[in-house]
């Protein structure tokens, strides 16, 4: 229960008067303290705060003003759209997600794939709102590519962001389409098991990283994303990266 509450904290924290105030994709809330632990032995004058949700909705309070230095997405789309508004400085991307069906381990036989999410005794499957994150999007379009979203809305659930999916889906959902880092935490692999998803799944999670305010230490942050350490941190926690 320690470790639950501690990822709703991480999800649901706001903005404050740090040095670079990050707004993250909730898919990060694993690897992002590894990264700012990295950052932080290189630069240790800099604060960093950290705000995680769905990426549609961080976008949304960008637009409006958020204080936020730096935006990191689980989807282009939302750079885009700040983009198109004149917040967006610089962006690259900086790592590809990874979509997994994670199941609970009271299942026999356990899932194979997708298509065992329409076996009677599933009822309950936690995805991501698709309309904000893009980790539910992801999944919407997986079930449509494999033909089997008419037979399975009904069974959908929708958190407001991945990490909370994720969350739910440790307290006894059946099972839910969430990101690899996530399923890979130990609370999770206490209760079930997961699948990574075929790499079609995948194709837009493209995660990328916007500069919005041109200070020094957002600026160096930005920088830091795209360095060999960074991209080997990301890699360790599942992501693929440029």
């Amino acid at each position: 229960m320690r470790v639950l509450l501690l990822l709703a904290v991480l999800v649901c924290g706001g903005a404050t008067a740090a040095d670079v105030n990050l707004a993250a994709a909730s898919n990060l809330n694993q690897v992002l303290p590894a990264l700012i632990k990295n950052f932080a032995a290189r630069y240790p004058q800099y604060d960093i705060s950290v705000s995680y949700g769905a990426s549609g909705t961080l976008s949304q309070q960008i637009s409006r003003g958020a204080p936020y230095d730096i935006f990191l997405s689980a989807s282009p789309k939302y750079v885009d759209y700040l983009a198109r508004l004149g917040f967006v400085v610089k962006r690259h991307p900086f790592a590809r997600g990874k979509l997994v069906l994670y199941y609970n381990q009271r299942f026999s036989p356990p899932p194979s794939g997708l298509r065992d999410l329409l076996r009677n005794e599933v009822t309950r499957v936690v995805i991501a709102n698709p309309e904000y994150a893009p980790y539910g999007k992801a999944a919407v379009y997986c079930f449509k590519y494999y033909g089997i979203y008419e037979k399975i809305k009904n069974k959908l659930i929708f958190a407001s962001n991945v990490s909370q999916a994720a969350q739910m889906a440790a307290h006894g959902a059946d099972a839910a389409l969430i990101a690899l880092p996530l399923a890979q935490h130990r609370a999770l692999a206490k209760s079930g098991n997961y699948l990574v998803l075929p790499g079609v799944c995948n194709t837009a999670l493209l995660e990328e990283v916007a500069l919005i305010n041109r200070t020094k230490p957002a600026q160096l942050f930005f920088n830091y994303l795209s360095s060999s350490e960074a991209a080997a941190i990301l890699r360790s926690y599942g992501y693929e990266t440029p």
